[in-house]
């Protein structure tokens, strides 16, 4: 094929803003409409499984586009400076990669100036056009690029592993490119087009713009089992090529000197509006720490919005560009550092937000929690994790956890990720590391304080209420005490904050700490088989631990710390025995409190070892009652689909997926934050209790009757059901179960007929 020919095809896939033209342009042109002039992607026809397979959300599968454009440019600056990439002279690590070859201290362009950001930004560009509800997707950088005799050795080849030992780039597998072809409209067109960077040219390499388009092809026979991808190359079975020169294909009449341009025709996108909106608010969690900015350009004809958008990930928008969504009186980033199981010591980062702030701006019911490498996010854990593992169900909708696990062991990553970065696989190392993160995010002061403060906004609590339901149980307890038990309310189960309105006074910390001192007596005791948790006082700020300058850190000697938090001139520290800890003997701690340009404080204590703790034994039989009352139930939340004195109504109460209940609703049991109790949400306007009433004709005094009838059904069947379930943590099942269980309720406990056929008996 003549070069002015290959630029000419080129440019009419270029320009085709659907697939629909590409499969004109492909029928029309011979060689494209030939059949032998497609090979197999990867190298065999058994591709398809390998590529389907991959990410799952077609976001996910995008972002792995500028993630090979980072590495593009880091093996591009590497190169020019005359390093071979696998050598020992190249960076170690990503950040100092971005460090030697941009300047960037730890790899943080947070502090750039908005043009200078601006101008790092344009070196990756995302870019839409075409259809508003299936847009085409261009992927644009200035990295290396490569030759069209590389083409297949690397843009179009599987399992290579190209990148394996270079160890300041992402890529690892060597396939994480070709997860967005099944997202790619109905044929899975994309088209990929690159020229390497005419300074890295091998010798005697002509400097050439290569291109080739990907499709799927059906398999319409019994010859085969699969699909296949495949991908278009001359007749001669080489890649398409024609001189290399500056080609104006990128928005603002931009031209693109050399590096990659990909075009996925008819990308489908969750959230197909305009590009700088939703996919950038989505791109900000999956690239959650991006070593280099990202430009978004929006080329459709969208009202009121903006052509273009830089992409700086969750972790800088918290830290520098929204600061004013961030709780008042809280860090942007509240640290805990702990003993995460395998993966080490980790700095969990927890940012609380306003209730002001869009619910899903920066987390989403299936991401709330990020583990991260290199700043692209690996796998994520959603809310319900929040609500009733950490039990902090009042936060878990405005709450965002990152964990940066960068430099965890190889193969204990390669262990718990999957390959297609998206979710964690089930393993014991798995639920180990959930565990762990559940205590540390459960026992944080700050976060326990706030999630009760954010109940006592949002419940109005009813004495009446509360006193009837007791009443009503006291009276079925005296004839059945393992009532108890199915409620889950035993053992003198107390509210913490009876006492009044949670406090949230501003805690004045110093920039710098003064002074640091243990609490309580200087020698711990703490059993051989367990751990204890010792708190010091200082006046360290919240964000000492966290903050990017002037930052803070807590050294234990021996090494027996698995974790600390600091909150409110706290600092909570869990202490393990040692290796050689014995029963009797007596070992003195060292804690040292960091100081930059001073010297550290410190603290020394003791730790006393006792015999094995005993472990929790269950009663074998169900104990009498004693004569006091021993329980306490839990808070029954009256809602009305209207504004009642001292009541909540539906628009209060949130589903799972974020809307407001509505008639068919009728229960939702929560953890309240307050050791093991939970808070009972029940819908007195539910349709199957209007229903009931519309239908029985019934006096003023029969209607209370049946009202009580119903709180006290439905609270009872909710607290049962929720009590089995939690235990399977299911606990969230209960608001769907209880609709069935309701269809019932009123029909046996309000139908005097019923009653009485019972009472017959045979």
């Amino acid at each position: 094929m003549d070069e002015p020919f290959s630029k000419n095809l080129l440019m009419q896939l270029v320009s085709a803003w659907s697939e629909s033209e590409v499969r004109k342009i492909i029928d029309s042109d011979p060689l494209l409409a030939n059949e032998k002039n497609w090979k197999p992607y990867g190298g065999y026809e058994s591709n398809f499984n390998t590529i389907n397979n991959q990410a799952k959300n077609s976001v996910a599968a995008l972002a792995e586009k500028p993630i090979n454009s980072i590495d593009a440019l880091l093996l591009k600056e590497c190169k020019l400076r005359g390093i071979a990439p696998e050598s020992k002279q190249a960076p170690k690590a990503m950040k100092e990669a971005i460090e030697v070859f941009f300047g960037l201290q730890s790899g943080d362009f947070s502090d750039l100036a908005n043009k200078e950001r601006r101008n790092l930004a344009g070196n990756i560009q995302i870019i839409a056009e075409g259809e508003k509800k299936r847009p085409s997707v261009i992927i644009a950088d200035k990295g290396e690029g490569q030759h069209p005799d590389d083409f297949e050795d690397t843009f179009l080849s599987l399992h290579r592993g190209n990148k394996n030992k270079i160890l300041f780039v992402q890529g690892k597998y060597n396939m994480g490119g070709s997860g967005v072809l099944p997202n790619c409209g109905e044929y899975n067109y994309q088209l990929i087009l690159s020229r390497k960077t005419p300074e890295l040219l091998k010798k005697g390499q002509q400097d050439k713009w290569g291109f080739t388009l990907v499709r799927l092809h059906l398999a319409t026979s019994t010859e085969y089992k699969n699909s296949w991808y495949e991908y278009f190359v001359g007749d001669d079975g080489q890649i398409i090529s024609f001189a290399g020169e500056s080609l104006s294909i990128l928005p603002e009449n931009e031209s693109l000197e050399s590096g990659t341009y990909i075009k996925l025709y008819n990308y489908y996108l969750p959230n197909p509006s305009q590009i700088t909106l939703d996919l950038w608010r989505e791109l900000n969690r999956v690239l959650h720490y991006p070593v280099l900015p990202i430009t978004l350009h929006e080329t459709r004809k969208f009202k009121g919005h903006s052509p273009s958008k830089i992409l700086v990930g969750n972790r800088i928008r918290i830290l520098k560009n929204d600061s004013q969504s961030i709780e008042d009186n809280c860090p942007p980033i509240i640290p805990i550092i702990a003993e995460l199981g395998k993966f080490g010591k980790r700095t969990i980062e927890v940012t609380v937000f306003k209730e002001g702030t869009v619910k899903d701006e920066f987390a989403s019911a299936g991401e709330s929690i990020f583990f991260t490498i290199n700043g692209q996010t690996h796998a994520a854990i959603g809310r319900s994790f929040l609500r009733t593992k950490a039990n902090l169900h009042y936060l878990s909708d405005y709450m965002l956890v990152h964990i940066d696990c960068t430099d965890v062991d190889t193969n204990i990553r390669e262990k718990i990720f999957m390959p297609s970065r998206d979710r964690m696989r089930d393993t014991e190392i798995s639920k180990e590391i959930e565990f762990i993160l559940a205590e540390e995010l459960s026992r944080h002061e700050g976060l326990k304080q706030l999630n009760q403060y954010r109940r006592e906004q949002q419940i109005t609590k009813n004495p009446k209420d509360v006193k009837f339901l007791e009443g009503v149980v006291s009276k079925l307890i005296k004839k059945n005490r393992t009532i108890l038990h199915y409620l889950g309310v035993g053992g003198n189960i107390k509210d913490t904050n009876e006492a009044g309105i949670t406090d949230r006074k501003e805690f004045e910390g110093k920039r710098i700490p003064t002074y640091f001192k243990i609490i309580g007596p200087e020698r711990k005791q703490m059993p051989i088989n367990a751990y204890s948790r010792v708190v010091f006082e200082t006046d360290a700020s919240n964000d000492y631990f966290s903050r990017e300058t002037d930052r803070g850190t807590l050294i234990v000697y021996p090494d027996v710390m698995k974790s600390y938090h600091l909150w409110n001139g706290k600092i909570t520290v869990k202490i393990i025995p040692s290796k050689t800890a014995r029963v009797g003997a007596v070992r003195k701690i060292i804690a040292l409190l960091t100081r930059p340009y001073n010297d550290p404080l410190s603290v020394e204590f003791e730790i006393e070892y006792l015999p094995e703790a005993e472990p929790e034994t269950l009663p074998p039989h169900v104990p009498k009652p004693p004569k006091r009352k021993d329980y306490k139930l839990p808070e029954p939340i009256l809602v009305y689909k209207n504004k009642r004195t001292g009541s909540r109504t539906w628009d209060d109460i949130k589903k799972e997926d974020g809307t407001t209940w509505d008639g068919t609703d009728i229960a939702k049991v929560v953890p309240s934050g307050n050791g093991a109790g939970v808070d009972v949400f029940i819908n007195m306007d539910a349709d199957v209790l209007r229903n009931f009433l519309r239908q029985q004709k019934v006096t003023d005094q029969r209607r209370d009757f049946i009202k009580r009838s119903w709180e006290t059904a439905v609270f009872l069947n909710s607290m049962v059901i929720y009590n089995d379930l939690a235990k399977t943590e299911r606990g969230e099942m209960v608001s769907d179960i209880m609709k069935s269980v309701s269809k019932i309720i009123l029909d046996l406990m309000c139908n005097d007929t019923f009653l009485k056929e019972l009472e017959k008996g045979d």
